[in-house]
């Protein structure tokens, strides 16, 4: 009994295959006296483009990141910063225009919306001093729209911290190169 013979087996004594490139050369295939019958990568992506595919998504990402912390600290105003600006032109600190009722400003009750807004727009600054001192200013701000007409003794628990944050407000805006007259006339 006789074993069969594989292409390219030991014990194959049949002349090895030859392939013709283009040009007319002829070639032997590779590894062609060792395995004939190598397992081939046909349809599996190989390492190369796995590796390509990393390299690309971790450029899209540091480019992203980046692209966004250059947006976020030099193109975009800071929230505080624009505070300021509205208030040095006697705007409300969302930059609307004051609301009037002839010649005095109304006087208005801020609801829970509109205080969580205000108050965002200093947390949301760059800058801690902005941050601290404006979201002072409009938590003692809420605080006190909650006194009665008749509770003068209890508004003068707020006199401090209010004068203190108004004060630190105007500096911290100051060293943002705007100034604010937070004097009320």
């Amino acid at each position: 009994m006789t074993m069969p013979q594989y292409p390219g087996s030991p014990q194959d004594t049949s002349p090895q295959q030859q392939w013709v490139s283009p040009d007319g050369q002829k070639h032997d295939y590779p590894n062609a006296g060792t395995t004939a019958w190598a397992p081939t990568s046909a349809g599996k992506p190989g390492k190369p483009i796995l590796l390509a595919a990393t390299v690309a998504l971790a450029v899209f990402v540091v480019l992203g990141f980046g692209g966004y912390a250059v947006y976020d600290q030099f193109i975009r105003e800071d929230s505080g910063v624009a505070a300021c600006k509205a208030m040095a032109a006697g705007k409300k600190m969302d930059g609307s225009p004051k609301t009037t009722g002839g010649d005095t400003t109304v006087d208005k009750k801020m609801t829970e919306a509109e205080y969580r807004k205000a108050r965002a727009i200093f947390e949301d600054s760059r800058y801690e001093k902005l941050r601290e001192h404006g979201t002072a200013i409009v938590d003692v701000a809420w605080q006190m729209q909650g006194l009665d007409d008749d509770s003068g003794m209890a508004g003068l628990a707020f006199m401090g911290p209010l004068g203190t944050h108004l004060s630190g407000l105007q500096s911290a805006c100051a060293d943002q190169g705007v100034i604010v007259d937070l004097n009320v006339k």
